[in-house]
């Protein structure tokens, strides 16, 4: 009885052990081989308005599994989002876009062409031209919380004028901001979301016995791009709130920008300050977690006690009066749970 048992136990795995495994995976034979594209290249549309929460999505087949990559280039902005896969096809699952580019600049309203293109065959390349963006990508509040991106003439909340954030002394030794005469007229650098951005630029006091101060803006949360009140609406964990600033350098040494975020503590105002002092040329895009910029003081950090933002203008000149300084600033927000998209 029991040679009769084993029998039948040895039968029923060597059964098992014949039937066809199911691929869990890629087809790695496949991959490594070139691309048959049995459908075309598409797009579900023509157009999409990302403001009004507008989404777009590729498609197409291949006869076996396929690296392939989707770069999507706006023809103004020169921004650039880049999606990438492994499969057999490309459908609303794996190509979904919402507007978001890959780093600053953001893409604006304007014509964007889509190129599809595969590792293993690098001459393969379809492309669809034009995709009309009828409406750009917003800050949606309240998950992302806008201090202000200096739009000329526009508030977002109620449409009415623009702020006057500037605070100054009295003469001569005012600290007059650029804003709001902040239209990039000459086009020396892209704006990295689409519209008008901050020049802070000067020359540092002549005396040095005063200070290398050039330029200071203050921007509180009732005088935002939004009525928001004393404070901004943030989380309260501040490992779930980011601070967000796009940065631009202009190639002038010596250029030296101090960020403060200002929480309002039961015993005066808490500064957490960002310096920047740029080595790069063009925009750049920073994100900082709240609690990172709570590290090492000795408070409890509160992103529901943060009233306002201060941009102040300096200079590293070893002597004043320093030679001319200049940065760009521009869609200062910030986001919950991760960093601002641009």
């Amino acid at each position: 009885m029991k040679k009769i048992i084993g029998v039948l136990v040895f039968t029923i795995l060597f059964i098992a052990s014949c039937k066809k495994t199911e691929q869990l995976g890629p087809d790695l034979v496949g991959i490594y081989g070139p691309v048959t594209v049995t459908q075309p290249f598409a797009v579900n549309t023509s157009s999409v308005n990302f403001a009004t929460g507008g989404q777009i999505y590729f498609t197409a087949q291949f006869q076996n599994d396929a690296v392939w990559t989707i770069t999507i280039t706006g023809a103004t902005s020169h921004a650039v989002k880049t999606i990438t896969g492994i499969s057999k096809n490309i459908s609303i699952d794996n190509s979904l876009w919402t507007g978001t580019a890959d780093v600053v600049p953001s893409f604006t309203v304007e014509n964007v062409t889509a190129t599809l293109t595969f590792k293993n065959s690098p001459t393969l390349v379809e492309t669809i031209t034009p995709i009309a963006i009828t409406g750009k990508r917003i800050s949606d509040y309240p998950t992302d919380v806008l201090v202000t991106n200096f739009v000329v003439n526009k508030r977002h909340y109620d449409g009415g004028p623009p702020n006057h954030y500037t605070i100054g002394w009295a003469a001569p030794y005012g600290w007059p901001s650029d804003y709001p005469n902040i239209i990039n007229t000459d086009n020396t650098y892209p704006k990295p979301d689409g519209d008008n951005y901050l020049i802070m630029s000067g020359i540092p006091w002549a005396d040095p016995t005063i200070t290398a101060y050039i330029n200071n803006l203050l921007i509180m949360a009732d005088s935002s791009d939004f009525k928001y009140g004393k404070y901004f609406p943030l989380y309260a964990d501040p490992d779930k709130v980011y601070f967000n600033i796009m940065v631009c350098g202009t190639n002038t040494p010596y250029t030296w920008l101090q960020v403060t975020v200002i929480e309002e503590g039961a015993n005066g105002d808490i500064n957490r300050s960002i310096n920047f002092k740029p080595s790069w040329t063009g925009w750049k895009l920073f994100s900082y977690k709240y609690s990172d910029l709570a590290a090492g003081s000795s408070t409890v950090p509160n992103p529901q006690k943060v009233k306002g933002v201060q941009l102040v203008l300096l200079s590293t000149a070893p002597a004043l009066p320093g030679p001319s300084v200049k940065i760009g600033i521009d869609h200062i927000t910030f986001t919950h749970n991760q960093p601002y998209q641009p």
